[in-house]
Parts: structure tokens; C-alpha cells; sequence
């Protein structure tokens, strides 16, 4: 199968299925089964990558986990690069969620370097410069996390100036280095980008984070009125339901001040919000951020009682996330460890289902379908290193008599005596087909024309010395067998296995028109034209 229609097909179910996971999830994982079988790398590594893409959307971490390391392996030596970098953003964003900073850098280095080499622009370039950005920011290192998002707002601004939620993570992460780094007024130049289009935003907690953004260097400029203007504005905006750890960390590091200003109308609201959130709040990260802010609010308020009650929760939390982060690191392991197994069974299978639908099963030689791909293979790896590619070309004098005059199944044994003989000059650079019927085909490389004129002289000579019957052959009736060989160097004038084979067949019929029991060598001129010498070879 080429790999436009596998591409194509399981892009075909994606479309069709895209509005029911369940139904998706089952039918790409049936292509995953029908790229097994066929040996279709390219389909089982697509076909992975979409179902981390579904599981991402599921929220399935370990499902994201198992399907990408998997599509990573079937894909990493093919040309879908895209569909790769698609691959690492679905493990950044595993270890992302597992807090694994290097693991993520790692996985997001490996997605920008082969969006590099390939000059991959759009959106997987953009969230892959963000991913690379919050890694340094989350190592502490702002200035290469600064760069990162400088050539990502580049883009985004050029190619999807009206993506504005998107836009605003970017400007709004841009800002937070700032801040980080000490440059509150370069953080509110970064956010005076926004103000233009802020309202065009309908995801709450998004606009809800660009106010608090505002008021953390407005504090830390000594600006309290505006600090506390933004606040404001935060705090009317607020998502009913739970948000991000982000937004729990903005509103803890705004309380802060206010609590040292003992600012305690807005500092309760933030409380308040904090307890709902801490009630319901099924992650242990989002926990923490609002029982560190309690646990403040109540020490600077003098209420040691609740203080100490919240501390106390906090600790239990903190140690829940250190268990719960070592669990999962061991987990991870776990899943990497059994991924390599399942992709190693998973190649092994592949590769004995490949060789099945490979084989002739008569002769056990390559069929046609394969013997066009190692052909393939062959020219390409000659013409990089220089070599020539030979093909010989061989036929059974007088089958048809033969089979006319022993039957059938004595035929079948001719084939496979040959066959046989074929096999014995098979190495890494040396492969064989039956081509048809009593046809067969080899092809060569990095030999030259004396090696692969000795190889059809030691297959003719095999069938020759065995002193198969054949009477009514005019050949000593007895079989024979006729044999063309070439010798090429790939240029642009022959680059394809339908030219060489072209060469070989030309050489086949001049020895059987020359009387057969016979093996010709075609030689060529410096241009491969066939103008053309027929040398006949003595065995």
C-alpha cells in the first residue's frame, strides 16, 4: 500500500468519526490491527498518534502516554514530521501534567528541531515555542524562556492575529518572565498589547488571569491603586466552577499584598474563594495554592486558631503531592517499560506478517509488490554511496514443454529446484523474486560486472549439472536456463527498477533468440543508452 492511501485512509476515519470518540477510538484502533497485519508501518504509526490526539481530549493521560511512545517508534524514521511533532505535544503534555520539567524539555527539544530542519510553521510551532518557554520559566531560566515567546508571538501575530485566546496565553506568559525577572514596567508593556482586544475573549478565566497579571508588577511598582483596580476586575470575572493552578498561584501572589496592607474587604473575597475552591479542588496542586493563601490570611489577621488548622492541611496536601508525584514518576516508568516491550513484540509481529505478504509462496522468494520496494531501496542506498545496481534476468528454456510432457506437478518441482538455486546467492546486497510464471529476477548492488555475471553463471551451471529431463528440449534434452544481466550506475537517465529490469529483459531475449541454454551480458554506454553490445558469457 503507498503511503498516500494509508495517510489518506486513516485521515478518512478521523473525519468521519471526529464527533464520536468512543467510535473513533475503536476504528483507529482497528487500523492499528490492519497495519499489523500488513506490515504497514506508516498506517500503525498515524494511527497511534491520532489515538493520543483522542485520549488528550478524553483526558486519558495513560492512554496519551502508551499511544504516543508507540507512534513515536512507527514514525520517527518516516517523513511525517508534522504528524511527529504532533506526537512529542501529546507527551509534553503528559509529563507537563506530572510536573516533569526535564522530560518535557526533553520531548519539546526533539518537536523544534524537526520543526527546524523542515521550516514547519502554523500552530504545532507555536505551541511547541510556548511548551520550550514554560519549561525555562519553570527552571528559572527567563531569559531563554523570553526568547522562546518572542518568536512566538512573531508568528502568532502574523499568522493568526485574531486567535485571541491563544495570543493572550502567549503575551500574558511573556509578561510573567518579566515580572519573574524583576521588569515590572516592561510585564505592563507586554499586557497594554491586550487592552485592545481583551473583551473579544469569552473563556473567563483567561480574562479573569490578565487582570490579576496586571495588578502582580503593579503591586510590586509600589502602584496600589491600580494594583487594587485590577483586583477589582479580576474578582468580577471570576468562573463559577474550578480553574487553573495558575489563577490559584495569581490570586495567592496578589492576597499577598493586600493582606501586608491589611486590606481586609479583598483580602475575605479571596479567602472566600480560596475555601470554595479548596472544598472542591480534586487536584492536590490547586489544594495547596488555596491553603498556602488561607493559611496567610489567617496568621496576618491574628486568627491563629484557623491558622494553625490550615497549615495543618497543608502539610497533609503537600505530603498527598510528594506521594502522589513519586507514584506517578514511578508510574510513568512503568508505562515507558511496558510501551518498549509492547513496540517490540509489536515490530516482531509486524515484521513476520510483512515477510508473509512478502513471499511467493511456492519459491519463498520475494513476490513482485516486495521486489519493487527492496528495489527501491536498493537504488537509492546505491546512488548516495555511488554504486552500481545489477539485475539479472532469468527464464526456463522450454517450460512449457516441459510441463507438457511431465505434467504439472513436475513443473512445480522445476520452479522450486530453481528457486532453490537462486537462493543460495541471496545476501543483504543480493535479493530474488519469481518475476512470473518461469520467470525470476535479482537485483544487486555495490558489485561489479564480473560478480554479477558469476552469480547467473553459478545458478545456470546448478540447474544445468542436475540433469533434469526435458526431451523435448534441443538443449541435450535436458533443462535449462537463459539468462540476461546488467550492470548500471544510477543517473537521472536510469533511477527506477522498470529501467534497469528494461536492461535485463533486453539481454534475456537476445540469449534466447541466440538458441538459449545461454546467459548474455548488456554493456552499455556512459549515457545508458542502449545502442547496445550483447556479450555472450561461457559457463
Amino acid at each position: 500500500m503507498s503511503n498516500k492511501k494509508s495517510i489518506s485512509i486513516v485521515q478518512n476515519v478521523v473525519l468521519q468519526n471526529k464527533n464520536n470518540m468512543q467510535k473513533l477510538t475503536n476504528e483507529l484502533k482497528r487500523l492499528v490491527n490492519e497495519g499489523q497485519k500488513s506490515g504497514d508501518v506508516l498506517m500503525v504509526g498515524i494511527a497511534y498518534s491520532h489515538l493520543a490526539d483522542v485520549y488528550h481530549e478524553l483526558g486519558d493521560l495513560n492512554g496519551v502516554l502508551t499511544s504516543a511512545l508507540k507512534a513515536e517508534e512507527f514514525l520517527k524514521d518516516t517523513d511525517q514530521y508534522e504528524r511527529l511533532v504532533r506526537v512529542y505535544i501529546a507527551l509534553s503534555y503528559v509529563y507537563g501534567e506530572q510536573e516533569n520539567t526535564q522530560l518535557t524539555l526533553s520531548v519539546c527539544d526533539k518537536a523544534y528541531r524537526i520543526i527546524k530542519n523542515h521550516r514547519i510553521m502554523g500552530r504545532n510551532r507555536m505551541v511547541v515555542l510556548n511548551n520550550i518557554a514554560n519549561c525555562y520559566h519553570a527552571l528559572g531560566d527567563y531569559k531563554t524562556s523570553i526568547k522562546y515567546l518572542d518568536e512566538c508571538l512573531k508568528i502568532a501575530k502574523k499568522e493568526e492575529p485574531v486567535r485571541y485566546s491563544s495570543l493572550a496565553i502567549y503575551y500574558m506568559n511573556l509578561s510573567q518572565n518579566y515580572c519573574d525577572e524583576g521588569d515590572g514596567k516592561k510585564a505592563l508593556e507586554v499586557l497594554d498589547n491586550m487592552r485592545g482586544w481583551i473583551d473579544k475573549i469569552d473563556f473567563k478565566p483567561l480574562v479573569c488571569d490578565y487582570y490579576l497579571r496586571r495588578a502582580i508588577p503593579c503591586f510590586e511598582l509600589g502602584d496600589l491603586d491600580n494594583g487594587n483596580k485590577h483586583v477589582d476586575e479580576a474578582l468580577a470575572c471570576v468562573p463559577e466552577k474550578g480553574f487553573a493552578s495558575t489563577l490559584y498561584d495569581d490570586f495567592r501572589l496578589v492576597a499577598q499584598t493586600i493582606i501586608e496592607h491589611k486590606d481586609r474587604d479583598r483580602a475575605g473575597k479571596i479567602l472566600e474563594l480560596m475555601k470554595r475552591y479548596a472544598e472542591n479542588a480534586e487536584n492536590p496542586t490547586d489544594k495547596v495554592c488555596a491553603l498556602r493563601m488561607m493559611t496567610e490570611y489567617y496568621k496576618k489577621f491574628g486568627e491563629d486558631e484557623s491558622a494553625l488548622d490550615c497549615s495543618i492541611k497543608l502539610n497533609e496536601q503537600y505530603d498527598r503531592r510528594i506521594q502522589e508525584l513519586n507514584n506517578t514518576q514511578m508510574n510513568i516508568f512503568r508505562m515507558m517499560k511496558n510501551a518498549d516491550y509492547e513496540i517490540s513484540k509489536l515490530k516482531n509481529k509486524m515484521k513476520k506478517n510483512e515477510e508473509l505478504v512478502s513471499v511467493e509462496p511456492m519459491t519463498k522468494l520475494l513476490n513482485r509488490s516486495a521486489l519493487l520496494r527492496v528495489s527501491q531501496e536498493f537504488i537509492d542506498a546505491a546512488f548516495q554511496k555511488k554504486q552500481k545496481v545489477g539485475a539479472i534476468f532469468i527464464d526456463i528454456d522450454y517450460f512449457k514443454e516441459c510441463n507438457d510432457t511431465y505434467g504439472h506437478t513436475k513443473g512445480d518441482e522445476i520452479i522450486k529446484k530453481v528457486a532453490n538455486a537462486c537462493k543460495k546467492e541471496e545476501k543483504s546486497n543480493i535479493c530474488f523474486a519469481r518475476y512470473g510464471g518461469d520467470e525470476f529476477f535479482g537485483i544487486t548492488r555495490g558489485l561489479n560486472d564480473d560478480e554479477v555475471v558469476d552469480i547467473a553463471k553459478r545458478i545456470c551451471s546448478r540447474i544445468r549439472e542436475e540433469n533434469i529431463p526435458n526431451e523435448k528440449s534441443p538443449c541435450g534434452n535436458k533443462l535449462t536456463l537463459s539468462a540476461g544481466v546488467v550492470n548500471v550506475a544510477i543517473t537521472d537517465h536510469t533511477d527506477t527498477i522498470i529501467e534497469i529490469a528494461n536492461y535485463a529483459d533486453k539481454a534475456v531475449y537476445h540469449a534466447k533468440n541466440s538458441g538459449k541454454n545461454a546467459i548474455y551480458l548488456l554493456e552499455y554506454g556512459k549515457s545508458n543508452k542502449i545502442g547496445a553490445t550483447f556479450v555472450n558469457i561461457d559457463f
